[in-house]
């Protein structure tokens, strides 16, 4: 009896057009990222669940409601990872990298949480994220900052802002806690359950609350800017003069704070806000980071201060998908076949030019050439040709520009077998990559 599966839900499958776009965000990551001196790193999808509990925070949503935590055939529990920040300080420090004076790492690939479904939110999702160990000064959170600045740039992101943040030192966060909790605690009685949960594990998550009932307590709420000590202060006064002197403008946001634990210090955001309505709504948080500096210590490593960002890959394909930008490579000239040595000879000049590193394509069931034109127009071909007994004789091809209508002029242009590859290589540095609207 035949059964139908599906994709688990929140769990999609990634196919052309869309990949393409995908394939050009991960490809622009590899390039300009190792420009910086960043180098990739892959960690297991797996990792030991207490790793995350003792990292990302006991009392984080992500640990009590939205791991996929499960026990393995030798009664161990492993959770599949639900950011990538804690498996990165696990492999620096399993690895021996913590003796050198910097390492910078960069990191593409799939998360996992049980959350609620929302815009460019699933539950396997894709992160980019960067990592930067050992450097406590304040040029490494700045430069930490510039590369995801850069990165937006690069894939023609417009209107992204950055919000920007001190939570201070460790030390700084009892007394401003102890503030938090007295202005809230009034009001406990009427908060929803889940914002009474938030107050009771978690009181600084209050300030992120989506909650319209609880936007006048939070505007209204200490600071933590109040609180932070002076190395802590001058730090993030020192960050903010690199920025300016990089000509990275920001905005500074009292209420930033991120929902993992380890955060200290430093804590940004970069947000889509376009003038008007922004209808990628959450969505429109495309980076989010800051400083751990405890973090490696906390996980049995050396005292090393860390600074690192994540980019969710789902929301920047979605975004640029909105703006027009989505991303598409075309073949550069497809190929119509004809029966017996025609087909052979035609088969082996699409591999000699696939060889070549042109994008080329054909039918492999031949057929009528009508059918064949329909099939080069179904994989959007940028110009058509018949490899016919003429054309064999001639060793010259009149090659069709698909793009054009029947009545430009320069429709057809022929062009000899010899410098086919030549014609076909300036055509793709002429446009590679098309931007479809």
């Amino acid at each position: 009896m035949s059964q139908k599966f599906a994709a688990v839900k929140g769990m999609n499958d990634l196919f052309a057009p869309r990949i393409e776009t995908w394939q050009y965000l991960e490809r622009t990551a590899r390039e300009l990222f190792s420009t910086w001196g960043y180098s990739e790193i892959r960690t297991p999808i797996v990792e030991d669940t207490a790793l995350f509990v003792r990292s990302v925070g006991e009392v984080t949503d992500i640990v009590s409601k939205e791991m996929y935590t499960f026990d393995d055939k030798g009664g161990r529990s492993i959770t599949m990872r639900p950011e990538n920040t804690a498996p990165a300080v696990r492999a620096y420090i399993e690895n021996g990298f913590a003796q050198q004076p910097v390492t910078r790492w960069y990191y593409l690939g799939p998360m996992f949480r049980y959350e609620r479904m929302k815009t460019g939110r699933y539950r396997q999702f894709y992160q980019l994220g960067a990592e930067a160990y050992g450097p406590a000064d304040a040029s490494q959170d700045a430069e930490n900052i510039a590369l995801a600045w850069s990165y937006l740039k690069a894939i023609g992101v417009p209107h992204v802002k950055l919000h920007l943040n001190s939570l201070g030192d460790a030390g700084d966060r009892p007394k401003y806690l102890e503030a938090l909790k007295a202005h809230f605690a009034p009001h406990v009685a009427t908060f929803s359950e889940a914002s009474k949960e938030t107050f009771e594990r978690n009181t600084m998550r209050l300030l992120d609350t989506k909650e319209e009932a609880l936007k006048p307590l939070v505007d209204s709420a200490p600071s933590i800017g109040d609180f932070i000590g002076d190395a802590a202060r001058a730090h993030f006064e020192e960050v903010k003069a690199l920025l300016t002197a990089m000509g990275i403008p920001f905005t500074l946001d009292p209420r930033l704070v991120r929902g993992l634990d380890y955060y200290t210090r430093t804590t940004f955001e970069f947000i889509y806000e376009p003038e008007g309505e922004n209808s990628l709504g959450t969505a429109g948080t495309v980076c989010g980071g800051g400083r751990y500096d405890n973090l490696v210590k906390e996980l049995g490593g050396p005292d090393k201060p860390a600074v690192g960002f994540a980019m969710g890959l789902d929301r920047l394909e979605i975004l640029l998908d909105a703006l027009g930008k989505r991303q598409e490579r075309r073949p550069l000239l497809f190929i119509a076949t004809m029966d017996g040595e025609l087909k052979v000879a035609a088969i082996k000049l699409v591999t000699d030019l696939r060889n070549q590193g042109l994008a080329v394509d054909f039918d492999p069931r031949g057929g009528k050439i009508k059918r064949q034109v329909e099939r080069a127009s179904a994989v959007k071909a940028r110009h058509f040709v018949v490899y016919g007994q003429a054309e064999h004789e001639t060793r010259s091809f009149k090659i069709k520009n698909m793009d054009l209508p029947d009545s430009d002029p320069n429709k057809e242009v022929t062009v000899p077998l010899d410098g086919l590859a030549g014609w076909l290589l300036n055509v793709s540095k002429a446009a590679p990559v098309t931007t479809t609207p």
